[in-house]
């Protein structure tokens, strides 16, 4: 701030500490794995694409005959943005790439499978999507059987069946219309809301699903589907993790808490080195409050007031003791009450036949 002088003297002044708030998290960016054995792909091993032309700088000609074109196609014909291909033996290098927020097998389970743990976790942004069975499941096919290559993970989900490019008639693997979705919905709905119910452009699934399969396949290590419906279209059906915990049960749910993290932790890295102190602690309060009364304001936790929808706790002898303090720790607890998807609407009809 600048000082008026008007008399011969000493001036000093006071600067506030800066400002400090939080704000949300960028929109989704996929990484898609893939194989450079394919018609006409990419020579570096990870690549980075902004838009369609962006793309095509790099891939010239058409080669919708590759499963990777044809993924990259959906993807930005739907609204998809910034978006990574990575050849699938370089998968281990995402752990290091913080932007990437969606790790998507694209048909290669086996190489994505093994690395969960080390890709996701606390403090991780990131999510990962499996396909399902690439061939038909039977009427008579055993739930357990089918899913027993997928982990248990609340960090993980699966897509089916594949689907059939309309542009080309390529198959795409289910998880890279599962990115197309949850992308679409978080870019205009928020991460709170299921990636489900959310019509996919230009494809056609490879087998039809009915109500009775997909009940099935809706417990343990459940199989989200993709179907189509007479005037609706292809729509992705069902935002469920492989953890049927009643905690990470659901996508949104598992994303909500990640960007929570991810959100708070940024900014308070902000706050490196200040007091380990009341003030400090009061400004930590506050900003994570008016950041989680904005997520209630817009629909992502319960509670009719704002002490049922979250809460934050920081402070001496509350999250922290004096040999917490004297280490340098400040410990911040925040509890949420996340929003859960309505997967199952019972209408009920009564007739009065007395008149």
């Amino acid at each position: 701030m600048a000082i008026v002088t008007s008399y011969p003297g000493v001036y000093s002044s006071e600067d506030a500490l800066p400002n400090f708030s939080i704000t949300g998290g960028a929109m989704p960016v996929p990484a898609f794995l893939t194989t450079l054995s394919e018609s006409g792909a990419p020579k570096n091993k990870i690549c980075y694409f902004q838009s369609w032309s962006d793309f095509k700088k790099v891939v010239p000609g058409e080669h919708w005959n590759a499963k990777y074109y044809n993924t990259l196609y959906l993807w930005f014909s739907n609204g998809g943005g910034g978006c990574y291909l990575i050849d699938y033996p370089e998968v281990k290098k995402i752990s290091a790439m913080d932007d990437v927020t969606l790790v998507v097998a694209h048909g290669r389970n086996k190489n994505l499978i093994p690395n969960i743990a080390a890709l996701c976790g606390p403090g991780k942004n990131r999510f990962v999507l499996l396909d399902g069975p690439m061939e038909r499941i039977t009427p008579d096919a055993v739930p357990a059987e089918v899913t027993t290559d997928l982990p248990e993970s609340p960090y993980a989900a699966a897509w089916y069946p594949g689907v059939y490019s309309d542009k080309s008639g390529t198959t795409v693997p289910p998880s890279a219309i599962a990115a197309i979705s949850i992308a679409k919905t978080e870019r205009t709905r928020g991460v709170w809301k299921a990636p489900a119910n959310v019509v996919i452009n230009g494809i056609t699934p490879r087998f039809p699903v009915s109500d009775d399969l997909q009940g099935r396949f809706t417990q343990g290590k459940a199989l989200n589907m993709i179907r189509t419906f007479p005037g609706m279209g292809t729509v992705m059906w069902g935002s469920r993790t492989l953890d049927d915990s009643d905690n990470w049960r659901y996508i949104p749910v598992r994303r909500l808490f990640s960007m929570v993290e991810q959100d708070v932790k940024a900014a308070l890295n902000k706050l490196v080195f200040e007091a380990n102190s009341q003030p400090t602690w009061l400004r930590v309060k506050a900003a994570v409050d008016s950041y989680l009364y904005r997520l209630w304001q817009q629909g992502a936790l319960l509670g009719n007031k704002e002490d049922e929808a979250w809460f934050v706790q920081i402070g001496k002898d509350i999250t922290m003791t004096d040999e917490d303090i004297r280490q340098g720790k400040m410990v911040v607890n925040v509890g949420l009450a996340a929003v859960r998807p309505a997967e199952f609407i019972l209408l009920q009809f009564r007739q009065d036949i007395a008149r």
